[in-house]
């Protein structure tokens, strides 16, 4: 059967339309590790369309525009270290929503929101 999508890429994937692109990428680069993998540019160069790779997961982003203004999600992520994550997106200018802690079930899990209004919920599984 012939591939319906790139190889590595998840089916799904969030797509972010923010203002300030480029600083939204830097700070995902800064915070998860983010890796570029496609990229194209509108004439007068903003980001029409970016891909990165978070993980295991594929993530797209454009600029917006008065056709398409800006969106924000709330996403919950795993990564290795939830307290070092989210100690570093406060240093990077995020807005902390929660420290991390753990309730009832396995993950430690804190809060963050980030410059355009994203809200972040960083998890590490303890159990």
């Amino acid at each position: 059967m012939k591939e319906f999508k790139p190889s590595g890429y998840n089916s799904l994937s969030p797509y972010f339309i923010v203002n300030d692109a480029p600083r939204f990428v830097q700070l995902l680069q800064d915070l998860f590790g983010a890796a570029e993998l496609r990229r194209y540019e509108m004439p007068d160069g903003r980001i029409m369309h970016l891909e990165l790779r978070l993980d295991d997961s594929v993530i797209m982003v454009s600029e917006a525009t008065a056709e398409y203004p800006a969106n924000s999600f709330l996403l919950h992520f795993y990564v290795p270290d939830a307290q070092e994550v989210y100690d570093r997106a406060i240093k990077l200018g995020c807005e902390g929503m929660q420290e991390p802690v753990q309730k009832e079930d396995p993950d430690l899990r804190g809060m963050f929101r980030d410059y355009n209004g994203n809200v972040w919920s960083v998890g590490t599984q303890m159990e």
